[in-house]
């Protein structure tokens, strides 16, 4: 069978550079365009394993993976061990996806023109195979992200109970012991919270400040709340940030025998949705 380079390179390119969008948006990753191109086009060049004779399988798996982490660390960088991992992680599931399609196609189907060999697909005829590939990995990697992410143990969402400025309110929290956010000075845990189901609990000063704070107003005039927010390093999956957090006059834990435990915590405020409404904040061990 006759292999035209230029069909190759350019279909591998389209195939990496889409793997590689969807990887950024499973994850929500901001990654420039420059990147995701110069991504596939690094990807396609992988694609001349389809010139070498048949790999065994060991190497080949070598050669995949050697070429993944390079891929993924030129498009997305490195800047924590747990987010590359969770990064390559996801780009190999779509790979194995998309790979297992096309050879069940190839295999099942021999569509004149197409051509798998050593992990990589070539197709002189109709590229609708491809994109139906690429397509498939991509929904097929959605569903099962959406559904991992989406299961969470009841067990370990409680109620709180937030009092400040004299009024009280109640949201759902997930625990997480992995949340080890610390308020620099004083060492205690922080909790975080969605802004906006905290609003109705703060005074219209807090508001105003909040709002700045937010739109990236370095000119607070309120100097009073300023004194009294404190700002708490984050990091996330995706990048770090700085949240600003209060002290609230009581913070309890409420169960269901219709006990409560005080927690000596800050509250720390973000615009961002936290879940689809299952809990609006997140909170570490109180025990």
């Amino acid at each position: 069978m006759v292999i035209y380079l230029d069909v190759l390179i350019i279909l591998n390119m389209f195939v990496d550079y889409f793997l590689l969008l969807s990887c950024s948006l499973l994850l929500k990753i901001n990654v420039k365009k420059k990147r995701l191109i110069l991504g596939a086009v690094v990807g396609s060049l992988f694609s001349f394993f389809i010139l070498f004779p048949d790999l065994n399988f060991f190497l080949n798996l070598i050669f995949n993976v050697v070429g993944g982490l390079f891929l993924v660390f030129i498009t997305f960088g490195y800047k924590r061990k747990q987010l590359f991992l969770k990064t390559v992680s996801i780009f190999f599931a779509e790979n194995i996806i998309f790979a297992g399609v096309m050879f069940f196609v190839w295999l099942f189907f021999s569509p004149p023109g197409m051509l798998w060999k050593n992990g990589v697909t070539y197709i002189t005829i109709s590229p609708y195979i491809l994109i139906f590939g690429s397509l498939t990995a991509y929904i097929l990697t959605s569903t099962i992200n959406f559904f991992l992410s989406s299961r969470v143990d009841s067990k370990k969402i409680y109620l709180i109970e937030i009092e400040f400025n004299k009024k009280k309110i109640c949201l759902n929290a997930l625990y997480d012991s992995g949340n080890c956010l610390t308020e620099p000075f004083s060492k205690k845990p922080v909790c975080v919270c969605e802004y906006e189901k905290l609003v109705e609990i703060f005074p219209l000063e807090l508001v105003k400040f909040f709002d700045d704070f937010f739109k990236n107003i370095t000119d607070v005039k309120n100097f009073e709340w300023k004194k009294k927010i404190k700002l708490i390093p984050c990091d996330t999956i995706s990048n770090s940030l700085v949240l600003p957090a209060f002290y609230p006059e009581n913070f309890n834990v409420l169960f269901s025998d219709g006990n409560k435990k005080q927690f000596d915590c800050f509250v720390a405020v973000t615009t961002k949705k936290i879940s689809d409404g299952e809990y609006n904040a997140i909170i570490g061990d109180f025990n």
